[in-house]
């Protein structure tokens, strides 16, 4: 055999040797596909390396014993669909345990690290109503979940979560006050007030931009008049306009065991109006009140001209039957309007109690506290001598109302629209204080509708 022979017979068995000696270091014990198959099949949801689970240097120089020696097939993906239109869950795909991530908390900072739960989970539109529940102290799916329709304000909701509501809210006055005494109708002004009426209609819009705060944006419309006699009979002077935009923020400052906690901030935009053109008969228009006319005072108008600092903190706290809580807001205009005057700052204090007697229905029993100051400057236009409505520096009031209201949860399953509510409240003053003499409170009626999605 010739020496180039031999040479080509050394490389060949050069080559057979390293092939076989590289097919028995890599072949493993068993497939790959069984550790994976295995470890899905056992419902771990922490990640493995798979080199650590089949690499001779992680067990001491010895490969792992397979998990099983045969692994159980994996099981069927669930048919769930497509989300606008998801089929029906078989009752052969039996409830399992996930973990889940919640929406991210924080206002400034999104995180989600510590949003991360384990629930068990047969359908997948259960999941988007347990991520609503995570992380919220209070469950505002209950009945008595929100407080009575005469507060706003008084919640938070979950991220992504949009609540709009409908309200109508009515004060009434019919008799004149001195301090905290009964009166009659004022002396000695040619238009004596008897009677008024403050409605309003408000559309209430509210998201959840996080897990921790809330945007809210009021949008009123009001209709006030008010009856006075004079000395020929009743003088009724009304005033129908939109009212001043209310934009708010709610940022969560505390939860506790089923408690929470939250700040309310934001600013009163002046959209609303201070004056209007008044049709007299025979086709004449004038403008404004007149110094024979007070077709226009203070309580009638719908805006206070000033943009509007809100400030508030609200707290509240569930047990298995009843919610409760208090609230305190304040109102401070920030200098003087058009018309050269700025009403008084405004504080309100409030507590409620509210009882869930079923699924759908829940009572609720408040206290509403208000402080209200005298204004500051006046509306020169308005002549002070006809009536004590256009007096500035006797408009302040001090008063206590409680009242008593019933909610009710419209649950529609299955709908894409699943949750509706109706409110209804109403309450009489417990006490009352005036500057000067006013008319007093007699009633206040509050109602209202409300639908989250």
């Amino acid at each position: 055999m010739t020496s180039r022979s031999l040479f080509l017979l050394s490389i060949l068995a050069i080559s057979i040797g390293a092939v076989g000696a590289s097919e028995r270091v890599r072949e493993p014990a068993w497939p790959v596909e069984s550790v994976v198959s295995a470890f899905w099949s056992s419902g771990r949801n922490e990640i493995i390396q798979v080199s650590d689970s089949i690499s001779g240097e992680a067990a001491g120089g010895e490969l792992p014993k397979p998990l099983s020696a045969s692994p159980p097939a994996d099981p069927d993906l669930p048919a769930w669909g497509r989300y606008l239109n998801p089929n029906s869950v078989s009752a052969a795909l039996p409830p399992a345990e996930y973990e889940l991530v919640g929406p991210p908390n924080g206002f400034l900072h999104q995180n989600a690290d510590d949003q991360r739960y384990r629930a068990i989970v047969s359908d997948p539109d259960s999941v988007l109503a347990m991520d609503d529940l995570f992380g919220q102290s209070v469950d505002l799916k209950r009945p008595d979940g929100m407080a009575p329709i005469g507060m706003f304000g008084d919640h938070t909701l979950p991220a992504g979560k949009a609540f709009i509501s409908y309200r109508y809210l009515q004060n009434a006055y019919e008799r004149n006050y001195v301090g905290s005494s009964r009166a009659g109708v004022p002396a000695g002004y040619p238009f004596a007030p008897t009677h008024m009426l403050q409605n309003s209609q408000v559309a209430l819009v509210e998201y959840g931009a996080t897990q921790d705060f809330t945007v809210l944006a009021w949008l009123p419309f009001q209709h006030n008049e008010i009856n006075s006699q004079t000395s020929t009979g009743q003088y009724h002077a009304t005033f129908t306009n939109p009212g001043d935009i209310r934009l708010m923020g709610l940022l969560v400052v505390g939860r506790g065991d089923r408690s929470q906690s939250h700040v309310n901030f934001g600013l009163s935009l002046p959209v609303g109006f201070l004056e209007q053109s008044v049709f007299q008969s025979g086709g004449s228009t004038t403008v404004g009140p007149s110094s024979t006319v007070p077709n226009l005072p203070y309580q009638l108008r719908t805006s206070s001209g000033t943009y509007d600092v809100l400030l508030g903190y609200t707290y509240r706290r569930q047990t298995d039957f009843w919610t409760w809580g208090g609230q305190v807001n304040g109102v401070i205009p920030t200098g003087k309007n058009t018309l050269n005057y700025e009403l008084g700052n405004q504080l309100q204090a409030t507590t409620w109690l509210s009882r869930r007697w079923s699924d759908r229905w829940s009572t609720s029993a408040r206290l509403d506290g208000r402080l209200i100051e005298n204004i500051h400057g006046a509306d020169v236009r308005l002549v002070q001598s006809l009536s004590p409505a256009n007096q500035p520096h006797a408009q302040a009031s001090r008063s206590v109302t409680g009242l008593l209201g019933v909610n009710y949860l419209l649950n529609r399953p299955g709908h894409r629209i699943g949750e509706q509510r109706l409110f209804l409240e109403s309450g009489v003053p417990l006490y009352q204080w005036v500057d000067g003499q006013q008319l007093g409170l007699t009633w206040t009626l509050n109602a209202g509708w409300g639908m989250a999605y």
